[in-house]
């Protein structure tokens, strides 16, 4: 079969200044023509398709072409109409090469039929993809200076409980819908305060009591309340919320001491998965910027939610299957350090014995229910001392407030240490930025004077009653209790604690 020569064209957008399909199809025809040659010439183009990715559908058809040894040659008028990333091209070049295909650039004047050519290609491109990223950095931080300065809604639709408005010198804000933002509060609420409370609950009680979400059907689901509950354009901005931000690395475009009160927050920057998990899970990529409209949530109330949504996260992951109770995710087996699962109930099992073949330990002979007894009296008495700290909570605030100070001291030395220079400064600046979070954990905490019995999402009264509590409340309270457990084949545990 006779091979043809492939004219590729693409536009964007329609613009003045841009050059039309036809025009750079005409300038194409006339390079190819000023060669004598006999061989068919093909048009693919695209319309409305931008170059930083091959998402193209007359590309792809292209591309298979290509793949079917049907094409000869390719003339583009620029090299950015074929793509404009780097990685992407030099793949799709590698292509061409293997099935001997030529490629030409009118406007470039290079042909990759000789070795100047084919280096002239590779230096443009480079230049090429610079130009992008240049022009992708210039719009990103005029972005990012003009909501830093004015506050103004970064763009899209508002979320629940607000309408999208203009401020007096017409920048974009947002507006409270007074209907919706009562159903926010209740959310928050409910969510923050009520123990035993769930995403499914809220959503069936808000159904109950009439109101409408802004889906076709009007219902609440998962979804809609776990958008509400993670988004910080709820919540009143003020150094709390700052301190708790700051400890998970995000990037802020407001000074510390702009954190007042006195407006709300509003994360931007590429999402990390989707909307059915938590939407800002890793914050080091992202950034975040105080709004020109005032928050309706407390941030102790905000920062309460979080906690919870993550620790729940984390319980979910670890409650499949519920054979385990309490002990899902957190049993190890002590001689390897894999997992202790339930394959046949009620036997235990070690992973790295039974699946891996690296260990000897067996655990069949063991009870569960007696491991499970023993575990719920040593989580009392890890209760009771909690409460005996409640009790005592003036003296922990006290020596809270003391190591602060002893890290402050700790990170004077260390800088004079890094002061000194040489290799061992690398290590001493580590130390001092893990020191430096210790401490803004510790400030956090003294800000929020939080209760332990607040983060076990319990009812709060002493004594503290473990046998008291359902199979999902204990399971939560030893997720935020216990790191891990090592079991021995003789039954014995070693619990290592988080609190």
């Amino acid at each position: 079969m006779k091979r043809k020569i492939a004219i590729y064209a693409r536009q964007s957008v329609d613009k003045k200044d841009s050059l039309s399909i036809e025009t750079q199809v005409e300038f194409c025809k006339n390079f190819i023509n000023s060669k004598p040659t006999t061989e068919p010439i093909e048009v693919y183009f695209d319309k409305g398709y931008s170059g930083k990715n091959t998402i193209r559908p007359e590309f792809q058809r292209l591309l298979g072409d290509i793949r079917d040894d049907m094409i000869s040659k390719i003339v583009v008028y620029k090299l950015d109409r074929i793509s404009r990333n780097l990685l992407d091209f030099t793949s799709m070049y590698q292509e061409f090469e293997n099935h001997k295909v030529e490629f030409c650039s009118v406007s470039e004047t290079f042909d990759t039929s000789t070795a100047t050519g084919r280096s002239m290609l590779k230096i443009s491109m480079v230049f090429a993809e610079m130009e992008r990223e240049t022009i992708q950095m210039r719009v990103r931080d005029n972005y990012y200076q003009r909501i830093k300065t004015d506050g103004r809604w970064a763009g899209g639709p508002a979320p629940y409980g607000f309408i999208n408005a203009r401020t007096a010198d017409g920048k974009p804000t947002l507006k409270v819908d007074e209907k919706e933002i009562e159903i926010v509060k209740y959310v928050f609420e409910n969510y923050s305060y009520r123990p035993n409370i769930s995403m499914g609950m809220i959503c069936r009680e808000l159904t109950s009591m009439g109101y409408k979400s802004r889906r076709k059907n009007g219902m609440f689901d998962n979804v809609t309340i776990s958008r509400i509950l993670q988004s910080p354009v709820y919540c009143m901005a003020d150094e709390i919320l700052y301190k708790y931000y700051q400890i998970r690395g995000i990037h802020f475009l407001n000074d510390e001491e702009d954190w007042n009160g006195t407006s709300s927050a509003h994360i931007v920057g590429k999402r990390v998965g989707n909307y059915n998990v938590r939407k800002y899970a890793d914050l080091k990529e992202q950034s975040i910027y105080l709004t020109n409209f005032s928050g309706v949530i407390d941030s102790r109330t905000f920062i309460n939610v979080q906690e919870r949504l993550a620790q729940n996260e984390q319980v979910k992951k670890n409650n499949m299957p519920t054979n385990m109770k309490e002990f899902q995710g957190l049993l190890k087996c002590a001689n390897c350090g894999y997992a202790v699962k339930m394959y046949t109930k009620p036997k235990l099992a070690c992973y790295g014995a039974t699946q891996l073949h690296c260990c000897n330990m067996d655990l069949k002979e063991l009870s569960f229910d007696k491991l499970r007894k023993e575990l719920g009296a040593e989580v009392q008495k890890n209760l009771d001392k909690i409460a005996m700290d409640l009790v005592q909570s003036a003296s922990i605030q006290a020596s809270k407030k003391e190591r602060i100070e002893e890290l402050k001291k700790e990170i004077d030395n260390l800088l004079e240490i890094a002061a000194k220079g040489g290799d061992v400064s690398e290590t001493v600046y580590n130390k001092i930025e893990t020191k430096q979070q210790e401490i803004n954990t510790i400030e956090l905490d003294l800000f929020l004077n939080k209760r332990v019995t607040d983060k076990l999402h319990i009812n709060y009264s002493i004594p503290i009653n473990y046998n008291r509590f359902s199979d999902e409340q204990k399971k939560s309270i030893c997720m935020v209790l216990i790191e891990r457990i090592k079991l021995h084949q003789n039954g014995d545990m070693e619990i290592k604690w988080k609190i």
